[in-house]
């Protein structure tokens, strides 16, 4: 059982499963051809002159559309390279069409072929439970004289083989990667959420299709968890799934463990949790939660440092900002300023580059007082570090200063006006017709993107459950003379999903609509019941708690414009009720839990979701005789050395404000006595204008 999870090492373990794959294949001089969708995360993994030091490869191509002909010059000039291609299919599920003409036309002997996988996956094809994802995988597979199902990859490949004459020896190998940390120890993105059409798998374009893709997502998903469970042979002790799909996830995550078990991993389970002498300190919680559960928070203004660069320029997965021209990518284990900054509020950001600066010049003029000869080398040995800093320095001065002039001088973003009427909804201080007139006006004026409208647009409806009738058919009347009938695709794929409905289509009303982890009730309801906006006084900072720049506050409202996320309140309610027991119900069954608890939280989910079970909660491990299931702390004295584990996976994507106050409610449990890590491990990073694009035709 693992306490302490390096989530670094994840890095490289990928990375010397990959050079021990090149190894076994050979070959004096190799040239890797890369999937353009592998190359992000290859290139986080290890630089060129890594992979060159640690393997036979020489060079590297990227498989797009001008590889064939790349291919074949090289071939006639270097006839004993070896080519091997480097794949990944988890997501699309179909070999790249590029791929199929390199091995129908390309004159080669051996098909080297190297396709992402998990680790707890390396020999069958996805397990995934939904008859039309199934359709997708069966139209691409074989089965062999024994009935098995051969490896879906391979099926395609001996497919396109099969109209080659001259066909090569195919030599297929596996690649088991893990996602490991880019822009925080505690956080792993797989980048999985879009597939290589850029469409959401959460939320797809075709609505038709939500259920597969779906399905497909879940899949890899679990098998990601599974393999970090194996690589950290850590056993899940307590799960709790919130959402119709999170409850399906740790259905097929548990049968995928226990189909997987070993005599081993039973005898250490037994020997761990079992009998006489069970060890109650040994937790790992599993949350599962899913976009669908919180619609509100990814359409808000992110006000972090990290989810402000985001928003602005799209934060990947692997650290790197896609729309800025400038190559920038954030390290958190070499860049300690944005270790700093990344969770603090925008405006917190400015005092603590300029104290940074101030030290940094301290250091630098303390050469003057250098008289000794062992007080200059001191000074010399540590300029390195020092020049390095004051480049981390002029980054990120440079990137605040950049986001600054965006917010002021562009009139397109409206950044202040939006924020404003985003915090006037949410504390509803407008009425219908003044929200409506708002956002009419924006449409009106004609600078702001559709994007941006279509977010305030579907807020304004979620917050109130739905639009007045006559206010949607304003909405997409207005939306549609001035953006283009194109637009109506996107907006009828958003009442689909939820997001943009009016009264007489709201499904919490209409059977005939499906029902999909929904909010039913108001925002003001439910930031009443979750004191998602907390006042004044419950803002203020705390003295126990020290962060860059000054001390936490007691409430987490500093990632959007006041208010805490939902997501962010439903996982404190599992372990602090204190929430709850402010406006909803004063009798709570506890205050703090060590254990995920969801006791006498029925009545609330069934009004926030029309569904008390949508949340579904228990244990993976048999509890000993007269041990209680929850165990209720007030006292610090109970701190043990390293934190429970807490895993927690977002299904359809995780904002960086919902990471930053998930950060900060780890640190408000552990000055409460209850001694948390957690690790959120997601499909992709998300945010309002990532979400309204991808569904745009």
């Amino acid at each position: 059982m693992n306490l302490v999870w390096n989530t670094r090492k994840f890095a490289k373990i990928s990375r010397n499963n990959l050079c021990k794959t090149l190894n076994d294949i050979g070959g004096n001089d190799q040239i890797l051809v890369v999937q353009p969708n592998v190359r992000p995360y290859l290139n986080r993994l290890m630089t060129f002159s890594q992979l060159t030091e640690m393997t036979n490869v020489s060079k590297i191509a990227i498989l797009d559309d001008l590889c064939f002909d790349a291919l074949q010059n090289i071939q006639s000039s270097m006839s004993e390279i070896s080519i091997i291609f480097l794949i990944d299919v988890r997501v699309d599920l179909v070999i790249p069409t590029q791929l199929k003409k390199i091995v129908r036309n390309l004159s080669l002997s051996q098909l080297h072929i190297i396709h992402c996988d998990w680790k707890s996956q390396r020999t069958s094809g996805p397990m995934i439970d939904d008859k039309y994802a199934e359709q997708m995988i069966t139209d691409q597979l074989n089965q062999d004289e024994a009935g098995s199902v051969i490896n879906y990859v391979e099926s395609q490949l001996h497919q396109c083989l099969k109209e080659i004459s001259n066909k090569p020896k195919l030599n297929l190998f596996s690649w088991g990667v893990l996602p490991f940390p880019t822009i925080d120890d505690n956080v792993l993105i797989n980048g999985i959420l879009y597939n290589s059409d850029n469409d959401n798998m959460y939320f797809p374009r075709s609505y038709s299709m939500e259920s597969a893709t779906r399905s497909i997502l879940l899949d890899n998903m679990v098998s990601c968890l599974h393999s970090l469970l194996q690589e950290t042979s850590t056993i899940i002790t307590n799960y709790v799934a919130i959402g119709n799909e999170s409850k399906k996830y740790v259905e097929l995550l548990h049968d995928r463990i226990i189909s997987t078990r070993t005599n081993e991993d039973i005898f250490i389970e037994e020997t761990l949790f079992g009998g006489k002498f069970q060890n109650e300190d040994l937790e790992t919680d599993l949350i599962v939660i899913e976009r669908d559960t919180d619609p509100i928070t990814v359409l808000l203004t992110q006000l972090t440092y990290g989810g402000i660069l985001d928003d602005l320029y799209t934060l990947t997965p692997y650290g790197s900002l896609q729309d800025k021209e400038d190559d920038i990518l954030f390290d958190h284990g070499e860049d300690d300023i944005w270790e700093d900054l990344k969770f603090l509020n925008f405006g917190a950001a400015g005092p603590e580059l300029s104290k940074i600066a101030k030290s940094l010049q301290t250091k630098y003029d303390a050469r003057h007082n250098a008289d000794t000869v062992g007080e200059i080398k001191q000074f010399v040995d540590s300029l390195g570090s020092l020049q390095a800093r004051q480049k981390l320095l002029n980054l990120h001065t440079t990137l605040s200063s950049d986001v600054l002039e965006e917010v002021e001088e562009n009139e397109s973003l409206q950044f202040n006006r939006i924020l404003e009427m985003e915090q006037d909804f949410l504390l509803n201080n407008l009425d219908n017709k003044a929200c409506c007139e708002s956002i009419l006006d924006l449409i009106y004026e004609g600078d702001v993107s559709s994007t941006k409208i279509i977010r305030l647009v579907c807020l304004f409806s979620l917050l109130k459950v739905s639009c007045r009738d006559k206010d949607f058919e304003t909405f997409k009347k207005e939306l549609i003379d001035t953006f283009g009938i194109e637009i109506c695709f996107t907006l009828e794929r958003l009442t689909k999903a939820g997001y943009f409905i009016s009264k007489s289509l709201d499904d919490s009303k209409n059977p005939t609509m499906e029902s999909n982890s929904k909010i039913r009730k108001e925002f003001r309801y439910l930031s009443s019941w979750l004191d998602m906006l907390p006042t004044e006084e419950d803002i203020q900072p705390s003295s126990s708690t020290h962060i860059p720049g000054g001390f936490k506050p007691e409430e987490p409202t500093f990632a959007y414009c006041g208010v805490v996320p939902l997501t962010t309140r439903l996982i404190q309610l599992l372990y602090d009720r204190s929430i709850l027991s402010k406006n909803y119900l004063s009798q709570q069954p506890f205050i703090i839990s060590k254990e995920p608890n969801v006791s006498q939280t029925e009545e609330l989910f069934e009004q926030l979701y029309g569904d008390s079970k949508i949340i579904r909660s228990g244990t993976w491990i048999a509890k000993a005789k007269g041990s209680s299931v929850t165990k209720p702390t007030n006292s610090k004295k109970e701190m043990k050395k390293y934190p429970d584990v807490v895993i927690v996976v977002f299904l359809g994507g995780v904002t960086v404000g919902e990471i930053a106050t998930l950060n900060h409610l780890q640190s408000q449990l552990e000055a409460k006595g209850v001694k948390k890590r957690f690790i959120i491990l997601c499909d992709d990073l998300i945010n309002g204008n990532k979400l309204i694009n991808s569904l745009q035709p």
